[in-house]
């Protein structure tokens, strides 16, 4: 049953804490709590054959340091936090506070033998809640430090070449390289501190997930392991018969352009900023790109897809691939939009930014 009025969310705190007796012991049992959450991330992330492909070598070398110094700073943020910024509102959303009831439920359900204790968490909305923001961090942190660990290696093997003699054109294919890299260094690191740094201080918490597995689908196919089935059926492909023969010159040209494009797909990340996280609802954003278009990200990402395959459409190869591609991003965009729609804010800023791609069309 819902709580709703005050008195009843007291009651449902002080039967979570009944055990608790002091500021310490909530501090600690917090503490506890989540440091187990996060522990079992850590131990399936090490253990789990997906992960220990090495592609992730240096992910998990990133994430064991986070790791630690988790560990070293959690019980005195925690401290600081109860003692300086604590509202008993936070305690319905608070990951602890849920891991912990689960926990309890565990117990409460192996002593009385009554699965419902467990089972009855269905139908509580942060229950479940909770779940669905524990999937997308538990999916989504792996891949954006594996993403910025390739992008730091291709920036290390390009800044290494520094000392070898270029001109012309093979410079400023280097340069582009470089910036490209760079850029999506940027936008890695943006996702990580969005999805690792969920703080009360930070004003990041989540407040809802995409319930509905369409909307989980379009999402996950479009990253590993889903887009190698995906990319099976929708294959981009890069052959020597180009459809369109250019020079050198006007491909560096071209590249420019794709450039620019992921320039605003990652002004719209940094735009995000803390609040960056795919299928998640972490507070709205109306600055940046997203004052012009409600999904700019998107739309760059998309258009520079057209760029990047343009002289590779002989014999249309690529054109009905993009066209689904196009598709699948359009449908990411519709499914994001319903399930932000529940929130007041977000049903404020479709008012004042009408179009959702291309401004004054679409």
């Amino acid at each position: 049953m819902p709580i709703k009025t005050p008195k009843q969310k007291t009651a449902y705190v002080r039967d979570i804490y009944k055990p608790i007796k002091s500021f310490g012991q909530s501090v600690f049992w917090r503490f506890a709590s989540l440091w187990l959450l996060i522990s079992l991330f850590y131990f399936f992330y090490n253990t789990h054959p997906y992960y220990l492909n090495p592609d992730f070598n240096n992910a998990r070398g990133f994430m064991h340091k986070a790791y630690i110094i988790f560990c070293l700073l959690a019980l005195p943020y925690t401290w600081f936090t109860l003692k300086f910024n604590y509202r008993l509102k936070d305690d319905f959303r608070d990951p602890s506070i849920i891991f912990f009831v689960f926990l309890k439920r565990i117990g409460l359900m192996m002593a009385t033998r009554d699965p419902n204790q467990v089972l009855g968490l269905r139908k509580v909305k942060r229950f479940n809640n909770f779940c669905l923001t524990c999937l997308v961090k538990g999916f989504f942190l792996p891949l954006m430090t594996m993403f910025m660990f390739h992008h730091l290696t291709t920036v290390s093997s390009l800044m290494s070449r520094v000392s070898t003699p270029m001109d012309g054109v093979p410079l400023a294919h280097w340069f582009l390289d470089l910036i490209y890299n760079s850029l999506f260094i940027v936008d890695t690191v943006v996702a990580l501190v969005g999805y690792g740094l969920e703080l009360k201080w930070l004003g990041n918490k989540t407040r809802s997930v995409e319930p509905t597995a369409f909307g989980w689908a379009v999402a996950i196919m479009c990253y590993p392991p889903f887009n190698g089935i995906s990319s099976l059926y929708f294959p981009l492909q890069t052959r020597d018969d180009l459809f369109i023969p250019i020079s050198e010159e006007q491909r560096i040209f071209i590249r420019i352009i794709i450039i620019v494009l992921y320039a605003i797909f990652i002004w719209g990340t940094i735009a995000l900023g803390v609040k960056f996280s795919n299928l998640s609802n972490k507070g709205i954003v109306g600055r940046g790109p997203y004052r012009f278009i409600r999904h700019p990200a998107y739309a760059s990402k998309n258009i520079a897809w057209w760029f990047e395959h343009l002289q590779y459409m002989k014999g249309f190869h690529n054109v009905l691939p993009l066209i689904c591609w196009n598709i699948i991003y359009t449908l990411r965009a519709l499914t994001e939009e319903r399930h932000l729609m529940k929130d007041p804010d977000y049903r404020a800023y479709c008012k004042k930014v009408k179009y959702r791609f291309i401004p004054g069309l679409i």
